[in-house]
């Protein structure tokens, strides 16, 4: 069955460490190619209601806690009714998710959309990095391009599709799905975050970052208690002044800096 996707194609986009953005921007270069118009937008700076000006709207985030962050789900719960919109998604991960591909589903049929694709798409992991990227990142991540750019090329030919899941993925979907829950909580007490004071410029650069407002600059930046480790502070931070306290992670960017905050419409 073909899907002729509708114009524009919005696709709102949540990246920590950036991943996730270069997926999604992969995908909207290959339908821009193929004669579709397609706008990335960043998801934690939009309403659900922007999303009316989309005939396609997709979906892109990195895979958290198995599932999607919980910022995530409350944006695309917050979405207006579908009215048969077609809707297609794309996560990131390095490892393994089972809590968002089938919930997902099943939550935009509810609210009237037709979903028409999914696909999850490896990428280098940014967690706990000991080692500087290397030449298995570099593999990992043009094998995670060509994936994206399939994807694109099955959405133009009306070969895509979203698979369901069994129920137990529902379960796991509210391991993550609440931000003070126990498993969140426990992420909070294993690895919090903290900067060094001799290393930071008070630049602030982190506090606009933050999708969730846990940061505030207090001279130098003071950690709330709502993080959920998206990665962005520790990613981003100019002078590499931020980590898990007590560690020295190496951090991760999986896009160019000045292109991330661009995107973001950050100074």
């Amino acid at each position: 069955m073909c899907f002729l996707l509708g114009e524009p194609v919005i696709i709102y986009v949540f990246s920590g460490s950036g991943n996730t953005w270069t997926v999604a921007r992969e995908i909207a270069d290959v339908l821009l190619d193929g004669g579709v118009s397609t706008a990335l937008r960043p998801l934690e700076r939009s309403t659900p209601e922007d999303s009316v000006n989309a005939n396609t709207l997709g979906l892109a985030f990195p895979v958290a806690m198995f599932t999607a962050y919980p910022f995530v789900w409350k944006f695309i719960e917050d979405l207006p009714d579908g009215r048969g919109k077609k809707v297609f998604m794309v996560d990131t991960l390095a490892g393994l998710s089972g809590g968002i591909v089938g919930p997902l589903k099943k939550t935009l049929v509810r609210k009237g959309y037709r979903p028409i694709g999914a696909r999850e798409i490896r990428m280098p992991s940014n967690y706990s990095r000991k080692e500087p990227e290397g030449e298995k990142d570099a593999r990992i991540r043009l094998s995670g391009l060509a994936n994206a750019a399939s994807f694109a090329r099955d959405l133009l030919k009306g070969r895509s599709s979203w698979s369901s899941f069994p129920i137990f993925s529902d379960i796991i979907r509210k391991i993550g799905y609440c931000s003070s829950g126990a498993a969140w909580r426990s992420v909070r007490r294993k690895f919090p975050l903290a900067a060094d004071s001799d290393k930071c410029s008070r630049c602030g650069l982190c506090e606009k970052l933050c999708p969730v407002g846990n940061i505030s600059m207090a001279g130098t930046p003071d950690f709330g208690d709502a993080c959920v480790f998206c990665q962005r502070c520790l990613s981003f931070c100019p002078e590499n002044a931020i980590n898990v306290a007590g560690s020295s992670l190496v951090p991760y960017r999986g896009v160019d800096p000045a292109v991330f905050l661009e995107f973001l419409g950050i100074d």
